[in-house]
């Protein structure tokens, strides 16, 4: 026949465990002595209590910081520094155009020396397209270096001016973008 020791306090469930003797006298559980002199208990109960609360001083309110907002650690008053941005700075559209033309002359700079290694037919109307829309954007830089062109053979061109034409305009544009942004600067509420 098997005890159950959960439910009778007689049973041993180990049975290297000396005799059950009284249950605990704080828990009610019953307690074995280990042949090392240790008690074992069965179960024990946890009792969970609520955390005390602070009271709240009535009338204060902590301040509510709004989305984004930043701290200033360095501020000698000590307090908040918030940004306002309601809408777009002034030369936001600005900004955004200017972003978008350069990306297509990046783009169509890029088209023209990849069709020149790759040996593209220059009496097709779009590869004609980009060799025309590039070349004036293109011919500023020519002659920087006395090497303008690479060829190795097969047709197979690398334009040199297109590469450097191309780091020339992204410079640029980069100049032109950093110019627009001081119109755009963060004003600071203190």
């Amino acid at each position: 026949m098997t005890r159950d020791y959960r439910t009778d306090p007689d049973a041993n469930p180990n049975p290297n465990l000396g005799p059950s003797p009284d249950p605990d006298p704080v828990t009610g559980e019953p307690v074995y002595d280990t042949p090392d002199e240790t008690r074992v208990v069965e179960r024990q109960t946890y009792v969970e209590r609520e955390r005390p609360v602070e009271p709240v001083q009535a009338g204060y309110v902590p301040p509510a910081q709004p989305a984004g907002s930043q701290v200033n650690v360095n501020a000698d008053r000590g307090g908040y520094v918030e940004t306002v941005d309601t809408a777009p700075g002034p030369l936001y559209w600005a900004r955004r155009i200017v972003s978008l033309l350069f990306g297509i002359l990046a783009v169509l700079i890029g088209l023209r020396i990849l069709l020149l290694l790759l040996v593209a037919n220059q009496t097709n109307s779009i590869v004609q397209f980009v060799y025309d829309t590039t070349e004036p954007f293109v011919a500023p830089f020519r002659g920087i270096f006395s090497l303008d062109t690479v060829s190795p053979g097969g047709g197979s061109v690398l334009d040199v001016a297109a590469v450097v034409a191309l780091i020339g305009w992204l410079l640029i544009y980069l100049l032109i973008m950093a110019i627009l942004r001081l119109g755009d600067r963060d004003r600071v509420v203190t």
